[in-house]
């Protein structure tokens, strides 16, 4: 069978919706950091709340988030910042930290709309002294907190590393409030260990593990409620068992495995727009056949 994924075809989608109770505004399962989609699982509210809970204190300078590839991380990150008042924070994302501190501090001062004053000619001091201005200003002039947030944070030089650290201290210069993020995979945290001046500074750390089995199910439904499905019953419980067996919980997964489960039920001329366990077997072992997908696993299906 020629690989699902790619032949998938909008127009395959909605032929699926035809058999469905559904109107949807998007596909349920497509990438997106839309915060309408971030799920409520146990483990993603735990993440939520603590990264609030820094930001909120003021005082806390340093966190950490990391997690497994595809486990949701970007989209608390999008759901974190939709839920700071803007009143209150500035907030400025980082979405590659693979660059030096010098480039970092340079698209902070454009962010600030000061691009002009980061030419090529001013030194790192210099625009590191710029920023400590904005960050008063901000304080001073409109009552905001600076909030950085870096993603993929893993992929930071040691020397940028030690250098966004410094950062921290224009809090005890007393020139504002600055609170920063690193989110990035499970190797961050040996990153951070490296460096001792970092790690003693991080006040809360967080690592984000994949939904359980008992989220599946509610999972799948939110997606579909999100996107528009009027009606959410779409997966049985012997296809949520087989997504969250072939995907071990990693919403990234869960969300490939989902939207070619539907594509499959809708080639299979399965009626009433309901995804079966026999849907799912196939997609999988498609994939484990064209791009080498572990084999299922011990939980018997």
């Amino acid at each position: 069978m020629e690989a699902l994924e790619n032949r998938m075809e909008n127009d395959d989608f909605e032929a699926f919706d035809e058999n469905t109770d559904a109107l949807p505004e998007v596909e349920p399962f497509e990438p997106t950091g839309d915060p309408r989609f971030f799920f409520e699982s146990r483990q993603h509210v735990e993440a939520l709340a603590r990264l609030k809970y820094l930001i909120f204190q003021e005082t806390m300078l340093l966190g950490m988030l990391t997690g497994e590839i595809g486990c949701g991380k970007s989209m608390v990150r999008q759901t974190l910042v939709k839920q700071l008042p803007s009143e209150r924070f500035f907030v400025v994302q980082f979405e590659n930290s693979g660059f030096d501190f010098t480039s970092h501090l340079r698209r902070l001062l454009n962010t600030f709309g000061l691009g002009d004053y980061a030419s090529e000619k001013q030194g790192i001091y210099d625009l590191y002294e710029l920023v400590a201005h904005c960050m008063a200003q901000l304080k001073k002039i409109y009552g905001q907190n600076l909030v950085l947030l870096f993603d993929e944070a893993q992929d930071l030089a040691l020397d940028a590393l030690r250098q966004i650290k410094s950062l921290t201290n224009l809090n005890e210069r007393g020139e504002g409030s600055l609170t920063i993020v690193l989110i990035g995979q499970p190797e961050l945290r040996d990153l951070i260990a490296r460096v001792p001046a970092v790690d003693q500074r991080i006040s809360l750390r967080y690592h984000l593990k994949p939904i359980t089995l008992d989220e599946i199910e509610p999972y799948l439904r939110h997606r579909l409620t999100a996107a528009g499905f009027r009606d959410s019953r779409v997966f049985t419980k012997e296809a949520c068992e087989r997504i969250f067996q072939a995907s071990r919980g990693i919403l990234r997964e869960i969300n490939r495995l989902a939207r070619l489960s539907i594509q499959a039920a809708g080639h299979n001329g399965d009626k009433e727009g309901v995804v079966e366990g026999h849907d799912v077997h196939m997609v999988v072992e498609d994939l484990r056949r064209h791009q080498n997908m572990p084999a299922w696993g011990s939980i018997t299906l």
